[in-house]
């Protein structure tokens, strides 16, 4: 893993003193090339300046791709480092484990009968021999999951059979078996231990223990008797122990939407499912805390909201911001917010403590308050609240981490994952997966590697938590029942009623589709769950609400695009505020459209150019929605203000005809439709004039 993460660092540095120069066209595979100045000390008191050339492979096919693992070329070996690291951490969204073997054998095969043969370039057939072996060595150590496959492990065997049969020194046979002991001794301990997670997501690994089930203990906890340190303890337990379970390329785009390019069903993403499920938990545990006993006095209530405000600043002090989001999503639901006779009793303190941890996730330049926050505590041993407003929190907090440095104890860290899926669905949506007749595109890949790398580097923190789990704990935290929606909604209108001059919404009204909209974007994050460019566009809004899975990844889309860069080190995270830097808000910006009388919760990224005109992107929009594009003349492509609606033009430039300064949310609708919403329309407006002259008589 450090050797791993080192590349970064090392591929970074070396870019200093590079520029790009040009593109190289071979059969199959283009190269970047870039100019790279290098200096060699030729005597004890001078230096020389060499310029090389540096090719890094930009698109291929996957017979290119994998060949150029273990390059031939002795000027393609200098980045064969990087490109490792970035194919096989994004691989499975182009291609199978199966294929790559496929290709690497044969490779090996025709380098070595050629060496046998005694042709020319020996040396350099025998390192490319040398380099599949070191490739298929390090593929088995750092992603041992592609060869997890109990009780068969059938990729395993193979890479078994071909090293005893092919490799003369034993030592890739060696460490392969060594490899299939570990997994078979791993996997009987996993047959003898079985632990769950939230809402019932269930993992079998004695690895993945968070606590044992069968635990007895010996007095049931409720929520008012436990502390909030040992509340932001247990949550920060479980939820480090998730995510260092997620498997990286489990948050790619491809494979988090579930959909393929086909449109065939891809994995579930167990490991990123189950860290949401751990956050959906935390938000309705808040929430069923708060509405449960609707007798309850609003003193009572109000209490238990300043506990959580109290929980969620020990959370931030933890550095665990994946329950602190989603503590803020249950205070921010709309049970919950609409309480405002609870809310207006709440301390003065507690309501402005509670406002500046909601800044942290605003939602201001693409999020750009938690990245600054990530970017300068992600590797950190400690919080750093120094610049909080809050002076009590400043005081207490600082008197609570320097406790932490007198103790020794270090803090891991604990993301907010949704940020991660956000960026890597929109990175899926906006970039094409294939170039120049159908060639992989691998910048595409190196970008998503940039996120996955952080990911890995933030994994490796939370290994700091040394925190103690507590059996009765999680027993408790199980045991309290999950309110659906319509019901919380219902016990919040008994504690706090409507007011007179609104009537509940009716089951499937405009209302009702308004309010779910909002809980499923403040409720159970908002750039989470599937409904993405690339997924089933028949997915009903019951399910979305009901399930309570959060809205899609790219539902949050950057007002602009960033130009900074990013990249990983061993001892620090830079993290960029935007992973889109290769486009410029002047001239490309990417819009979410969904299409009309569907839920607004399902929708489609379009990245938007300044040479788009309407009639393409509209083509476009319905080849995603599956729609007939030969029917693209009948529908029309509408912008949603907050005053009305902009239709865009038939047959002009598109991007310069949308309204760039509100959010980029569009419908396509049929034309034909226009008649009947224009009618509503207007018998809404007489409808709202008749209730204007009822009130004003009464």
């Amino acid at each position: 893993m450090l050797r791993f993460l080192a590349v970064l660092l090392t591929v970074h540095l070396s870019g200093e003193n590079s520029r790009e120069w040009g593109e190289e066209k071979e059969d199959g595979v283009i190269y970047t090339v870039s100019l790279k100045k290098v200096r060699h000390q030729t005597t004890t008191t001078s230096l020389q300046w060499e310029t090389m050339k540096l090719r890094t492979l930009k698109a291929g096919t996957v017979e290119r791709l994998v060949e150029n693992l273990a390059p031939e070329d002795v000027e393609d070996q200098d980045t064969n480092s990087m490109h490792l690291n970035v194919f096989l951490a994004t691989y499975r969204a182009f291609t199978t484990a199966d294929q790559v073997l496929d290709i690497l054998f044969r490779r090996y095969k025709e380098y070595k009968e050629c060496r046998r043969r005694g042709e020319n370039g020996k040396d350099s057939r025998h390192d490319v021999c040398r380099i599949i072996q070191s490739v298929l060595c390090i593929w088995m150590d750092i992603y041992q999951d592609d060869f997890d496959e109990p009780p068969a492990y059938r990729l395993l065997h193979r890479v078994l059979e071909f090293a005893e049969a092919q490799m003369s020194d034993g030592e890739l046979a060696r460490q392969t078996r060594h490899k299939l002991d570990r997994l078979r001794r791993s996997q009987a301990l996993k047959s003898q231990q079985k632990v769950s997670v939230p809402n019932g997501h269930h993992l079998t690994s004695s690895e993945d223990v968070l606590f044992i089930e069968n635990s007895d203990p010996d007095q049931p906890l409720d929520f008012d008797t436990i502390s909030v340190q040992t509340m932001a303890d247990q949550l920060t337990y479980m939820d480090a122990e998730l995510f260092k379970k997620v498997v990286p390329h489990h948050c790619l785009g491809s494979v988090w939407s579930r959909r393929d390019k086909k449109g065939k069903s891809t994995t579930d993403a167990p490991t990123v499912k189950a860290t949401i499920a751990q956050f959906n938990a935390v938000s309705f545990l808040v929430i069923a805390t708060i509405l449960r006993n609707t007798c309850s006095s609003t003193e009572d209530r109000v209490r238990i909201i300043e506990k959580w405000v109290d929980i969620a600043q020990e959370c931030r002090i933890l550095k665990n911001f994946s329950s602190l989001k989603a503590i803020i999503s249950g205070l921010q639901s709309n049970p919950i917010y609409r309480l405002s006779e609870t809310w207006a009793a709440v301390s003065k303190e507690k309501s402005e403590e509670y406002e500046e941890l909601c800044t942290i996730f605003s939602e201001e330049n693409n999020q750009m308050t938690w990245r600054e926050i990530l970017v300068k505590e992600g590797t950190a041993k400690y919080a750093d609240t120094s610049s909080t407003k809050v002076k009590h929190v400043r005081k207490e907090s600082a008197q609570k981490i320097q406790a932490q440095r007198l103790s020794g104890v270090m803090q891991g860290t604990v993301p907010y994952l949704g940020t991660f899926l956000t960026d890597l669905m929109m990175l899926d949506t906006a970039m094409p997966d294939t170039v120049d007749t159908n060639l992989i595109n691998f910048e595409k890949k190196k970008k998503e590697f940039e996120v996955l790398a952080q990911i890995q580097l933030l994994q490796k923190t939370a290994q700091n938590y040394n925190i103690v789990p507590e059996p009765s704990f999680k027993a408790w935290f199980d045991s309290v029942e999950h309110l659906r929606y319509e019901e919380s909604y219902r016990l919040s209108c008994e504690v706090q009623p409507l007011s007179d001059s609104m009537s509940p919404p009716a089951q499937g009204s405009r209302k009702e589709r308004s309010l779910r909209k909002r809980i499923s974007r403040l409720f159970s994050t908002s750039d989470w769950e599937t409904s993405s460019a690339n997924s089933n566009t028949s997915q009903s809004e019951d399910r979305v609400s009901e399930t309570s899975m959060p809205d899609s990844p790219d539902s949050l889309v950057p007002e602009k695009m960033s130009a900074s860069s990013s990249s990983s080190s061993l001892t620090s995270l830079e993290m960029s505020t935007s992973p889109y830097k290769n486009y410029d808000s002047s001239s490309n910006c990417v819009i979410r459209v969904s299409l009309s009388g569907e839920s607004d919760n399902i929708y489609k990224s379009v990245l938007l150019t300044h040479q788009d005109h309407t009639p393409g992107v509209i083509k476009s929009l319905m080849s995603k929605f599956n729609l007939d594009a030969e029917e693209a003349e009948e529908y029309k492509l509408v912008q949603k203000l907050p005053d009305g609606e902009l239709q865009i033009p038939d047959h002009g430039n598109c991007f310069y005809a949308i309204n760039q300064s509100v959010e980029p949310n569009f419908i396509l609708r049929k034309k034909s439709e226009e008649g009947e919403l224009h009618r509503k329309s207007k018998k809404r407006t007489t409808l709202r004039k008749l209730m204007e002259v009822v009130s004003t008589q009464t």
